[in-house]
């Protein structure tokens, strides 16, 4: 793995030159970086992220989503309570005034990811770092070209590479900027678009720890049902997870996780174990359906 520019921190620090390549050695080399510098942690609900993280949980498209079982007071006290490393919360604020669209994708993706986390509590996810790798996700996408971002046609070879590298790129700013659990969050920015059957990116690995599979299956469920430049229209609720059961069932995504978004998206909330699925779509999906909306 390589990058296709130089990377800094948030505040300019040269982390990764251009052209270096990424071994182990690149990765204790950056962390030792970030560990020459003080640890300040803020607390979620004293920033205004709280707030925008809360009002995501209204978001209409996914009222039903966010209905009990698991209570938006419940999500709200897990994002909450959790401890984000200050230069991680200025990245957050750049993505804000940068990608709105991306920053309320993260806030869904938070959100999403601690229910199903509080819903599967026997895969024993630890909740406080299931919540920390949804805010952290896509900070990757800070060092990517806006222009590139937002573009309306369908994306180069090239440009596909300079935005895949975004996994890369949050992977090394993790790595800097986290004191502690690096290991879990860092590997789940960087695996969170790796499919199970080895089709993914940046790796092409099928060996995806369980933090990555569930936060690949949220993102993929809002880059498609969220309105996005390059697309023209965005996929509905039935065919988003339509599309999600298939993926699964062709071995490529998280069956179990994708049942219970299944099960939570319907309003009976029918038990995750019993649940009866038709994989017969019942929805076309959009004409234009390309992987350019997994950016």
């Amino acid at each position: 793995m390589y990058l296709y520019k130089d990377l800094h921190s948030i505040f300019g620090e040269l982390l990764v030159e251009e052209g270096v390549e990424i071994t182990p050695e690149t990765i204790n080399r950056v962390r030792s970086l970030g560990d020459s510098h003080k640890e300040v942690l803020v607390q979620v609900s004293n920033t205004d992220i709280f707030k925008d993280f809360k009002s995501a949980l209204h978001d209409k498209r996914y009222s039903t989503m966010f209905d009990p079982p698991v209570s938006r007071e419940q999500i709200y006290d897990v994002g909450g309570s959790i401890k984000l490393e200050n230069d991680l919360i200025f990245e957050l604020n750049n993505i804000k005034g940068n990608l709105p669209y991306t920053y309320h994708h993260i806030m869904i993706v938070t959100a999403l990811s601690i229910k199903l986390a509080l819903l599967r509590m026997d895969s024993a996810y630890d909740i406080n770092t299931i919540a920390h790798c949804g805010f952290t996700h896509d900070i990757g996408k800070t060092r990517i070209p806006i222009a590139l971002l937002n573009k309306t046609e369908r994306l180069t070879k090239e440009e596909r590479v300079v935005i895949e590298s975004h996994t890369i790129v949050g992977y090394l700013l993790l790595n800097y900027y986290l004191k502690s659990d690096r290991d879990s969050c860092s590997m789940a920015h960087l695996a969170h678009h790796e499919k199970l059957d080895g089709s993914g990116y940046p790796n092409g690995t099928a060996r995806v720890d369980k933090y990555s599979q569930l936060l690949s299956i949220v993102d993929i469920l809002d880059a498609l049902y969220a309105e996005r430049p390059y697309r023209r229209k965005s996929f509905s609720l039935r065919a988003s997870l339509d599309y999600l059961l298939y993926e699964s069932l062709a071995g490529r995504l998280n069956k179990d996780i994708a049942l219970t978004l299944i099960a939570i998206a319907r309003k009976t909330k029918p038990d995750i174990g019993a649940i009866k699925v038709s994989t017969v779509p019942r929805e076309a999906l959009p004409e234009e359906m390309t992987h350019d909306q997994f950016k």
